[in-house]
């Protein structure tokens, strides 16, 4: 609690009541406002405290006050009988100037009321505390002994702190400087020290100085105590130290918060007088702003008042100059008619005629008068038109219909008029031909050069030529100056003769030449047209101070630029369009694929050339109308309409390229693909090739009855296999798959793809049309690839290879100094198949090229153009050539695969029994009654290889054709064929041991090494070989005694699953050890199994699996691994 009274928080707690009550919160009690209403009505502010219903206020204390008098809210008396007055003076209009004066809500008058309250407040306060009513009358706040005091401590402590903040350096020096103690008593230093500390501790609180805090204060205070000296006495003093500086912050912080209570309520009541001036400024910024709407108001309407009586004036000055124009037209006439001596009108005009003897009036006789002659005669031209126009109607008055004389004083009126129009539109027609025809350069600047045009005076011609008829005779003659100036090549004399041979471009007799014409030629007419638009913006431009000088809403600039675009592109006889259509006529009078050929480049050069020259035209136009929109015309009116014509010349354009192009582009299309197409196949002639010629397609009839040009699909013509099958692998490599033959044709399917861009453009307008040729150039490319060109191929090169293995057995072992046999499968065999790759990457690199930015190709043509369903149907045929494609070479991988099958089979089999016929085994045979098998070898016999002969030379065989496999496939085909191979390998071996094939002892080491050697070389590509690694466990079997047997079936005691019966199997290890040679013996009643066999079957309780029929398919290599 302060010591006015008002609580933490308080003075916020009354602003906001404050502002939310407004001033109805402040107001005193209704009752002493009734009261005091009618004493005080007509009291002035300034003599307000001596009125007796102000002097009941400092009679009492109101009882809020009384309650709670240091938490209360301001309660206003002087501010709302200030409103109240200054209502009531403006509502009587008797009141005097003075009085109105004296209650008028100046911010003087808010500023005095409201200082008046502040005071009345701080007394009531004052009183509610001490109650005592006088000092309602007399409190003042200066005069308050509390706020003296509460003043002049706080007065002191800001010099206290101003002093410290001063002193702040020398307080922080004197902590560290122990030299001033020299010569006092322990007691002095003590007492210095504490000083030192106490100015230190109050610098801390009073003013927070950086670098300070409370822990080295105290140990400042700890480090200047002695060993000897007693502590307790020194904390004491600094204790009664710190509870003074506490007393005097308390102390201020009291009095901070009374000066700040003594300040808030004086602030909210003068903010209440400043919020009521505010008020009243607004109520009168109100009222002028109203006075303003209704003068402006009345001010608008006298001016619309006087713009109509203005265009009243201008039109009955019009009226008047026009009927004295009539009347002087008139009197010529009837002269004219008296006399019976025509007037020579055009001699007059055109100055034949000497100026003292012309009967014309000098404003047509003098051309510095074209304006304002050519204005006039419109006018009257206006005047007969209307005439005739009311005749025809019949609105004509009866008087003028029944006045004969009137009627014939018009008819040679209207006669004399149309002969002077007539003969003032030829002068300046002359006129203007004549400084066109001095030429110059096209200089529009404010200081032209030298030999510059006179673009100035043609202006000033066509104002003038623009008011008859709006210009359509300038614009007839401007055209044909222009053409028959700037366009010799086109609309030369010469250039009319019929014989075709004398054309422009006749002597274009090969592309380089046609290119080289078209070029130039469009490139003049680019020139040119975009010159003279220039002109025509400067010269046919409307003046902003004429601008009544054209009828209707089009723009005059581009409609003559319209009419001489017409005239050089679509004239029929030498327009730009019938010179190239005459071109082509002439190519196809030649008839032959060369004349295809260059009519093929002469499409893509007019084509490429015309969208050129189009969007050079559409930009100068776009130039044109915005030279015309900056130049000042009513920028109002005219901005729609120079749109409008802008927009209406560019469809024109665009309609005249289209006229253009659209004619030649189904043409184009057809002739294009029919070309690529018999490109192609000759590219494949060439190159020795021979092909299949089907059954030529059938025309549709339906569209030919139309009239409708049917599109070209071009015939598969497939090489022919035979052909390719007699000459073989090498034939083929050196022929079909030749790498330049390959290029060739890929060259020219860019070609047209390039030329296709050209054509069509690529880009979100013409994407359909684009996305449809591009198409179909990929499709017919796609099935000449595919179903003409390595289709074929592919499928030769699997027939070409052999079935079966030759009947006679090999010579074995095989030299491996000389080259191996190829298995069936010669190494060209693989290089073709390469080869097909490589041409098959190439033709999805260079023609579909995804990825590839800036390369022209199908799939970025197609992002361009931005046809999903074209992108789509694209990708389809994409994916579909190579699937079937890929089809194919599996077929002839797959092939080869049965071929080496065969050879291996003819190698292990054929080639390793045949070497049986004589040795050991044969005396061996004759021994055991068993057949053996080329690891059937005596125990005694010393074998010379650590391999045998037929699986040594099948390995060698296979490591040389690897590098060429390698070469062929990709990385994942090739594990699949060379797993493929390996598991074909393992089938035909171990298919053969099991059913022919015995093993001693001596034969199960050079079987072991076999094994191995195999699986080396089956390990050279892939991971998937485990069925070699249990065929080397099942020949452990046939190593040992037979008393080892069982415990590597079984697996060592306490761990069955290393045994082999869990690893592989029971039947398929029972079977692998059948074939020991010692299994069975020769007996007098035939083969019997061995006591060893017997009591091994006995003592694991299992049966023996061959005394049946074996299922040798659960010995495959995919069952094994």
């Amino acid at each position: 609690m302060s010591r006015d009274g008002y609580p933490m928080g308080g003075p916020n707690r009354r602003r906001q009541t404050m502002k939310s009550g407004g001033l109805g919160t402040f107001m005193d009690d209704p009752r002493s406002r009734s009261r005091g209403r009618s004493k005080s009505k007509d009291a002035d502010l300034s003599i307000m405290s001596g009125v007796s219903g102000v002097d009941r206020i400092y009679d009492t204390i109101p009882d809020k006050y009384l309650y709670n008098s240091k938490n209360i809210e301001p309660t206003l008396y002087f501010l709302p009988r200030l409103l109240e007055n200054n209502a009531e003076a403006r509502r009587d209009p008797t009141a005097v100037a003075g009085k109105k004066k004296a209650y008028h809500l100046t911010l003087r008058n808010l500023i005095k009321a409201a200082e008046e309250d502040v005071r009345l407040h701080r007394a009531r306060v004052q009183a509610a505390q001490v109650k005592d009513v006088r000092l309602l009358r007399n409190y003042q706040l200066e005069t308050d002994p509390e706020y003296k005091e509460r003043t002049d401590r706080l007065k002191e402590r800001q010099a206290l702190i101003d002093e410290l903040n001063d002193q702040a350096h020398a307080i922080l020096e004197g902590l560290h400087d122990n030299q001033d103690g020299q010569g006092l008593t322990q007691a002095e230093r003590a007492q210095v020290h504490l000083a030192r500390w106490q100015r230190a501790l109050e610098l801390y609180v009073h003013t927070q100085h950086e670098g300070m805090d409370w822990q080295s204060i105290f140990e400042y205070l700890l480090g200047g105590i002695s060993e000897d000296q007693d502590i307790s006495q020194v904390l004491q003093e600094a204790s009664q130290l710190c509870s003074a500086v506490v007393d005097s912050t308390t102390q201020a912080l009291k009095d901070a918060e009374a000066y700040v209570a003594d300040l808030e309520s004086p602030y909210l009541i003068r903010l209440e007088a400043h919020s009521l001036y505010a008020n009243e400024c607004m109520r009168q910024v109100g009222e002028i702003e109203d006075q303003f709407k209704t003068s402006g108001r009345t001010a608008l309407q006298i001016g619309h008042q006087l713009e109509h009586a203005e265009l009243k004036r201008n039109q009955c000055e019009a009226a008047s100059m026009l009927i004295r124009r009539w009347w002087m037209m008139e009197s010529l006439a009837e002269t004219e008619k008296n006399s019976g001596k025509p007037i020579d009108v055009e001699a007059e005009i055109r100055g034949i005629i000497s100026p003292g003897a012309c009967k014309m009036d000098p404003l047509f006789t003098r051309s510095e008068n074209s304006l304002d002659a050519a204005k006039a005669l419109k006018q009257l031209r206006a005047v007969v038109r209307s005439r005739g126009n009311a005749a025809a109607t019949g609105s004509a008055t009866t008087a003028m219909t029944a006045d004969k004389s009137s009627s014939r004083r018009f008819a040679i009126t209207a006669n004399l008029i149309t002969r002077t129009s007539d003969a003032v539109e030829g002068r300046l027609l002359n006129a203007f031909s004549e400084v066109y025809g001095a030429g110059g350069i096209y200089d529009f600047s404010s200081k032209p050069r030298p030999g510059a045009i006179d673009w100035r005076e043609l202006r000033a011609l066509a104002q003038a030529l623009l008011l008859f008829d709006s210009g359509r005779n300038l614009h007839k003659r401007y055209v044909d100056m222009v053409v028959g100036s700037r366009f010799p090549e086109l609309f030369s004399p010469q250039m009319d003769d019929g014989d075709e041979d004398a054309m422009y471009f006749r002597e274009a007799s090969d592309a380089d030449a046609t290119r080289s014409k078209l070029t130039n030629l469009f490139q003049r007419v680019g020139e040119v047209c975009t010159a003279e638009f220039e002109l025509i913006a400067h010269v046919f431009g409307a003046d902003e101070n004429r601008t009544d000088l054209l009828d209707g809403n089009e723009e005059m600039p581009l409609v003559v630029a319209r009419a001489l675009l017409q005239r050089v592109v679509s004239d029929p006889s030498h327009g730009l369009q019938a010179r190239i259509n005459a071109l082509l006529a002439s190519i196809d009078r030649q008839g032959d694929l060369e004349a295809a050929a260059k009519k093929l480049d002469t499409f893509v050069v007019v084509h490429e050339k015309a969208a050129g020259l189009f969007s050079l035209l559409i930009g100068a136009a776009e130039a044109m109308a915005f030279r015309e929109e900056t130049s000042g015309t009513s920028k109002s009116s005219s901005k729609a309409n120079q749109g409008n014509a802008v927009e209406s010349l560019k469809g024109f354009l665009r309609s005249q390229e289209l006229a253009i192009t659209n004619a030649h582009r189904q043409a184009y299309v057809n002739l294009e693909l029919r070309l690529m197409h018999h490109d192609c196949c000759n590219i494949l002639d060439h190159a020795g090739c021979a092909m299949v010629k089907n059954a030529p397609l059938r025309p549709d009839p339906a569209l030919a009855e139309k009239g409708i040009l049917e599109e070209f699909r071009a015939p598969v013509l497939p090489l022919h296999k035979e052909s390719l099958k007699r000459i073989g692998f090498t034939g083929i490599l050196a022929g079909p798959l030749k790498q330049s033959l390959m290029i060739q044709t890929l060259v020219r399917g860019t070609d047209s793809l390039v030329r296709a861009r050209l054509m069509f453009g690529a880009n979100k307008r013409s994407g359909e049309a684009t996305s449809r040729v591009i198409l179909r150039i990929y499709s017919q490319m796609c099935s000449f690839f595919g179903e003409a060109f390595l289709f074929p191929i592919v499928e030769t090169l699997g027939d070409i290879l052999p079935v079966s293995a030759p009947s006679q057995p090999p010579q074995l072992p095989f030299d491996e100094e000389q080259e191996p046999p190829d298995l069936g499968v010669p190494a060209a065999f693989w290089v073709c198949l390469e080869h097909v790759s490589s041409v098959a990457k190439a033709f999805d690199r260079e023609l579909w090229a995804e990825g590839r930015e800036d390369s022209q190709r199908v799939w970025e043509t197609l992002e361009e153009c931005g046809d999903s369903n074209s992108m789509a149907i694209a990708r389809e045929e994409r994916v579909l050539f190579y699937t079937k494609l890929e089809k194919r070479g599996e077929a002839a991988i797959l092939k080869a695969l049965n071929t080496l099958s065969a050879h291996m089979q003819w190698i292990l089999v054929t080639g390793g029994e045949s070497m049986l016929a004589t040795g050991g085994t044969r005396i061996l045979s004759s021994l055991t009654g068993q057949s053996g098998g080329p690891y059937a070898i005596p125990a005694n016999t010393i074998a010379e290889n650590s391999n045998s002969p037929a699986v040594k030379s099948l390995l060698y065989c296979l490591r040389r054709q690897l590098p060429s496999i390698q070469a062929a496939l990709t990385q994942e085909s090739l594990t699949r064929f060379w797993t493929a191979l390996s598991m074909r390998m393992y089938d035909i071996f171990v298919s053969r041991l099991l059913q022919y094939y015995y093993i001693t002892t001596a034969g199960a080491v050079i079987l072991l090494e076999d094994i191995k050697s195999m699986t080396n070389v089956a390990q050279l590509v892939g991971t998937k070989h485990d069925h070699w690694f249990k065929l080397i466990e099942l020949v452990a079997l046939y190593l040992p005694s037979p008393g080892g047997i069982t415990s590597m079936l079984t697996g060592p005691e306490g761990d069955p699953g290393k045994g082999l019966f869990a690893k592989v199997g029971r039947d398929q290890a029972l079977v692998f050890l059948s074939r020991r040679q010692d299994y069975r013996y020769k007996a007098a009643a035939g083969m019997k199994k061995s006591s060893w066999v017997t009591d091994m079957l006995t003592s694991l309780n299992v049966t023996d699996p061959t005394d049946g029929v074996v299922n040798m398919s659960l010995f495959a290599a995919s069952r094994m691994g």
